[in-house]
């Protein structure tokens, strides 16, 4: 098919489906026309095809025929076409695109890691010749978006006809046809990935008024058409070229779990699983089954999975949907291999290690723009990435303190500000956080001894509260339950798979096993299989978002009432909770995701009493691990429990006490005696006062044994 017949048959297509007046009404804040393939396939199918093998020449043809369209209506405005929802056959991952693709319209489906900034950049140049008194003027096509093509001669019908090196021309902004342009760089999801391959990254070129509208993180399918450019070895062009996708249009894909494709069977079991009484048992077995017992971190890793609903109020505030979760535990407790099943079952699971990781690297960083113009791009970290997904990150512990406070505001308000390098931006993370870390001293000592298990972790204060749930994962010597442990690593080490015999290819890989069908873990129970549980999540996050009903909100309120009333009881006996928080309002909101997420489950849009109920057993018993019957917020902020706070203003008390009506200082015996009547115990007086005199709090200005406060 011809120019002029592509062009025919477009301006037939418009004015049968295209309202131009709309389009003219919204310029020019809508510079473009976005037409679906579906339509231009159901108008004419061989027409449509034209696209995919020479998409320039097809949407050239397209705008022309426009442009002709909107003159005829009286409109002087001059659109550009874009072909959105390409079909299936014309996807392309990005490690699969060869030479065959070069001038081809494809869709690739990515994750947006680097964006430079927008710049215009000169489509159609108009050259002035500045020989001498010529002023003619040329209008230059530029073909390459990297390097400017300057006229070789004046016009000699219009000019003084010089040729260059003697000719010189000088470009005019206000008379050249400027276009917005940016450069971005896609990358494979990290969920399509197999072993270690490393991810393949894709330069694209952004033009017009979308160019700006894309940001790290973002998971888009770019539709648009490959070219090649010369990579360039000092001044010379070398004969390997770079590929480069120029982005006609881009659909966002940011809904969780679209990845994970759920048919009309698949449906149907889900229902039906739905409907089962023992779901939840079933789904919290389904998850690392083989990591013998920690049934109750399980069955919050379901919800979390699951997920409450994120809320936007009409004052512009957001609540988060998504739960954070805390896993504080002894070496070999089996954390590292539940955050890395989490990460790897979520479609967008992101897993680092503190260690390893910085606050560029968890957030976003600023580099030298890899086209090679000097400017600066954001390239996204771990978190932004894991939007709408589950980050995990081991080691938290570990971090250092500069880039632990990086993810503050990523927890709570789900998006991060950046200001580097002249870029100012800000950067969704609406993910859950699963965090684990270690005790400072190797092993969790006792509360009397190493003070509240909080403080025993390298973590400050202020993160803890960022956190919905936080698991205290001891490994207590206890016999028959480490002979069940025992038994099930052995037998579990057994069933495993010969990894010589796989890459030698005499034993098929377990984990390429997709079978939809469930399986029995090694107490012979049913668990579902890995990507039957991704669809069942899919299918429950796209489709249901509960609310609380009436008594449900009335139980969570209930239960906040009464804990806010109780009054725990401190060490000496007199200082009755006077500074000790059982509750804050923070709880509200993670007890109505945890309801949301139970309901969420059993695919049910209303979260109930029993939901509530649920999030309850698990809330109150994390707490109780964490701190017993007395659970304390100011412990957790502190660092220091409510009898060691008393103790502190008791002692400083007795001393200032002491001071003022004697006029004399302390002595050690005195305050002894105070402290014996209100039920302390010496031993721990007397290493208070020695920890508060390393501290400064208090010194003995008539020498040892005497103590005044500072």
């Amino acid at each position: 098919m011809h120019a002029n017949e592509i062009e025919a048959r477009w301006m037939t297509f418009l004015e049968e489906n295209i309202d131009v007046g709309t389009l003219a009404l919204n310029w020019p804040d809508q510079r473009s026309l976005v037409v679906s393939f579906r339509e231009l396939y159901n108008f004419d199918s061989d027409f449509a095809k034209i696209l995919f093998t020479t998409p320039s020449l097809f949407l050239r043809c397209g705008e022309k025929g426009l442009k002709k369209l909107c003159k005829e209506k009286n409109y002087n405005i001059s659109p550009l076409i874009r072909i959105k929802d390409l079909p299936p056959d014309q996807r392309r991952a990005v490690r699969d695109i060869r030479q065959n693709d070069v001038g081809k319209m494809l869709a690739v489906d990515a994750i947006v890691v680097k964006i430079s900034s927008v710049r215009p950049r000169v489509v159609e140049a108009a050259f002035q010749c500045a020989n001498g008194n010529c002023e003619s003027i040329q209008m230059i096509y530029q073909s390459n978006e990297q390097e400017l093509i300057e006229p070789i001669e004046c016009n000699p019908n219009t000019g003084c006809g010089a040729r260059a090196p003697q000719a010189r021309f000088e470009i005019i902004p206000s008379q050249s046809v400027l276009e917005n342009t940016q450069f971005i760089e896609l990358q494979e999801p990290p969920e399509k990935l197999r072993g270690g391959v490393q991810p393949e990254r894709l330069q694209c070129l952004v033009e017009g008024e979308i160019a700006g509208q894309i940001l790290p993180g973002d998971r888009i399918v770019a539709n648009g058409e490959l070219f090649v450019r010369s990579k360039k070895k000092g001044n010379k062009k070398s004969t390997i070229f770079e590929i480069f996708l120029r982005v006609n249009s881009y659909e966002q894909r940011n809904t969780p779990f679209e990845d994970v494709k759920i048919s009309s069977e698949d449906e149907t079991h889900i229902k039906e699983l739905s409907f089962r009484e023992e779901i939840y048992d079933l789904l919290t077995r389904s998850i690392a089954p083989s990591i013998f017992g920690h049934d109750y971190v399980k069955e919050s890793l379901l919800l979390q999975l699951f997920g409450g609903v994120a809320r936007r109020n009409p004052d512009g505030t957001r609540q988060r949907g998504d739960m954070h979760i805390l896993l504080m535990g002894d070496p070999g407790t089996a954390k590292s291999q539940m955050l890395h099943y989490m990460s790897e079952l979520s479609p967008r699971g992101q897993y680092t290690s503190g260690r390893s990781a910085s606050a560029a690297g968890l957030t976003a960083a600023a580099v030298a723009d890899s086209t090679g113009d000097g400017r600066w791009t954001l390239e996204a970290g771990a978190l932004p990435l894991a939007d709408t997904g589950l980050a995990a990150i081991d080691e938290f512990d570990k971090m250092g303190d500069s880039d632990r406070s990086s993810i503050h505001e990523a927890m709570e308000q789900q998006t991060i500000s950046i200001s580097k390098a002249g870029i100012n931006a800000k950067l969704r993370t609406r993910c859950s956080i699963l965090a684990a870390s270690n005790p400072k001293g190797g092993r969790f000592l006792d509360p009397d001894d190493g003070g509240p298990y909080t403080r025993q972790v390298n973590l400050p204060p202020p993160l803890f509260s960022r956190f919905d749930v936080i698991w205290l994962m001891a490994d207590t010597p206890e016999a028959e339950h480490d002979r069940h442990i025992a038994s099930h690593i052995l037998l579990n080490r057994q069933s495993g798979v010969n990894e010589h015999a796989i890459e030698q290819g005499n034993a098929a890989d377990p984990m390429l096993n997709l079978s939809k069908e469930s399986t029995l873990d090694y107490e012979g129970k049913e668990v579902l299989s890995r990507e039957m549980f991704r669809k069942y999540v899919a299918y429950a996050k796209r489709n249901h978002h509960p609310v609380l009903d009436d008594d449900a909100r009335k139980r969570i309120i209930d239960y906040y009432t009464e804990m806010r009333g109780k009054v725990s009881e401190s060490a000496d006996k007199l200082e009755r909770g006077k500074d000790v928080i059982t509750i804050t309002a923070r709880a509200l909101e993670a007890l109505s995701r945890m309801a949301e997420a139970s309901a969420k489950v059993r695919l049910s849009d209303v979260a109930e009493y029993e939901d509530v109920t649920r999030a309850l057993r698990l809330f109150e018993l994390w707490r109780y691990q964490l701190m017993g019957d007395d659970y304390d917020e100011t412990a957790i902020q502190s660092g220091k429990s409510a009898s060691s706070r008393n103790l502190q203003q008791r002692v400083i008390k007795i001393i200032d006490e002491i001071f003022e009506g004697t006029r004399t200082h302390a002595t050690t015996a005195q305050i002894l005696e105070y402290t014996r009547k209100e039920g302390f115990d010496d031993e721990r007086v007397v290493n208070y006062l020695e920890q508060q005199k390393q501290a400064g709090m208090l010194f003995s200005p008539g020498g040892y044994g005497t103590w005044q406060s500072a």
